[in-house]
C-alpha cells in the first residue's frame, strides 16, 4: 500500500515530526537517534530541522537543501504503533527454547 502524507508539523526541538497520513492516521516520527550519523548530522541545528517538507505528492519529506529525505511509506512502518500491529509481531515471533 502506498501512503500519502496531508500534513507534517516538525517540533525543532526534540527533533521529530508529527505526521498526518491522508488516512488520518497520525504518527510522530522521532529523530533523535539517526542525527549523530553521516548525512544526517546536518539536521542538528533546530533552524534547519525545521526546514522540513512534504515531497512530491505527499510520499515523501524533504529537506531539499541537504539532499535529505524519507519515504512516507518506511515512516509509517517504522513509528506507526497499532493493536493489530503488536499483534501481528507477537503472532509472528519465533520462541526458541534450549
Amino acid at each position: 500500500m502506498f501512503y500519502h502524507i496531508k500534513t507534517i508539523n516538525p517540533d525543532a526541538n526534540n527533533y521529530s515530526i508529527k505526521i498526518t497520513y491522508s488516512d488520518n492516521v497520525v504518527i510522530t516520527a522521532d529523530f533523535k537517534d539517526l542525527l549523530e550519523k553521516g548525512v544526517m548530522t546536518l539536521l542538528k541545528n533546530p533552524a534547519v530541522f525545521g526546514q522540513v517538507q512534504i515531497g512530491d505528492k505527499g510520499r515523501s519529506i524533504v529537506w531539499q537543501k541537504q539532499d535529505i529525505d524519507f519515504c512516507a511509506d518506511s515512516l509509517r512502518l517504522k513509528f506507526y504503533h497499532s493493536p493489530e500491529k503488536t499483534e501481528i509481531m507477537a503472532s509472528s515471533a519465533v520462541t526458541y527454547t534450549s
